[in-house]
């Protein structure tokens, strides 16, 4: 008996001695474990939660994926009411992201910017005319011109309870040196011809509205920028108001957000189009975000040529036989209903 306890007790001791030296040398970095580990275990795992580049606060504009894709970008127009109360059916509206080669990938047309504030805070169309006539020659003011040269309209009543204004196809709505809607092509096209005329003459003001957004890049292909409608920044128009023509009698949708600018380049290498901007100066925008509000202003354009220039009949006829009609172009899709003020 005597023996077995002491052979226990030699074991015990034994084992507490084994059990101090493996102690010892985990706690000096001697242990070595021999065990294949996985390759996974030896890499870091990045935290997809982190954010995977930086945004600068000065950035122009942000590249959403949808502006920058190949494919046809989709945008449908919400059911709204018509002023007689009956619901208008929506419609789609697709913009084409397949554009022509050019010989020059990249184009830009130099010129002078004006910026229509502090005079005319809501005249960025008659400004857009004044960069275009001053980059022609023309000593053109952007007041002379808003005062004495854009036609203006409003004259609003109500007939059988539904609400008749001029159209804003024709005329400046409002007053460009306070508060308005705005206008589009015709009106623009009225000024330009009535100054040119006070001027001298010797070139033709052609209305490219309706056309593809191809057409314009053949302008500035050849070195002749063109006036042309989107919107300011190029947000999402907004539905504010519907009314009637007073000539026509034809139902009209005015839409926030509207802005004029001179295209003045593109570059289909990095999607971007330049603009000539009256709120801003020369800007940079996404060319797949520039056709969209293009397209959803009417696809409203102009040039103005030196008399004679066959490229005006080569326009028109561009103009006949585009795929964005002027039946195409009756309404356009916005998200919102909410008012804002052109700035």
């Amino acid at each position: 008996m005597i023996i077995r306890l002491a052979i226990a007790a030699v074991c015990i001791v034994l084992a507490a001695a084994i059990a101090s030296v493996v102690i010892i040398i985990v706690r000096n970095g001697k242990k070595i474990d021999e065990t294949p580990q996985p390759v996974q275990a030896m890499t870091e795992v990045c935290d997809t939660t982190a954010p995977t580049e930086a945004v600068t606060e000065d950035t122009a504009y942000v590249f959403d994926i949808e502006d920058v894709t190949d494919a046809p970008e989709v945008t449908t127009v919400p059911i709204e009411t018509d002023a007689d109360g009956e619901t208008e059916t929506s419609r789609t509206v697709i913009t084409s992201r397949k554009r022509k080669d050019y010989d020059q990938n990249s184009v830009y047309i130099d010129m002078e910017s004006v910026l229509q504030n502090p005079e005319l805070p809501v005249g960025c169309e008659i400004t857009a005319l004044t960069i275009y006539l001053r980059y022609l020659g023309f000593d053109a003011d952007k007041v002379d011109l808003a005062k004495n040269y854009l036609p203006k309209g409003g004259n609003a009543q109500y007939k059988d309870d539904l609400l008749y204004k001029d159209s804003f196809f024709d005329y400046f709505i409002g007053d460009p040196f306070t508060r308005g809607y705005g206008c589009f092509s015709n009106a623009i096209v009225k000024a330009a011809n009535k100054y040119l005329d006070d001027h001298g003459g010797g070139y033709d003001v052609i209305n490219l509205s309706g056309s593809d957004p191809d057409v314009l890049y053949d302008y500035l292909a050849q070195g002749i920028p063109v006036i042309c409608w989107a919107t300011d920044g190029m947000i999402e128009p907004e539905y504010y108001e519907s009314w009637y023509d007073n000539a026509t009698g034809e139902k009209l949708d005015w839409y926030l957000n509207e802005h004029c600018f001179v295209l003045a380049g593109f570059n289909m290498s990095a999607d971007i189009v330049t603009l000539n901007d009256p709120m801003k100066g020369i800007i940079d925008y996404n060319i797949n975000k520039f056709e969209t509000r293009y397209a959803q202003m009417y696809s409203q354009a102009i040039v103005i040529l030196p008399n004679g220039n066959k490229t005006a009949e080569e326009t028109e006829t561009a103009a006949e036989n585009s795929d964005i009609s002027d039946s195409d172009n009756e309404e356009f899709p916005p998200e919102d209903e909410a008012f804002d003020e052109e700035e």
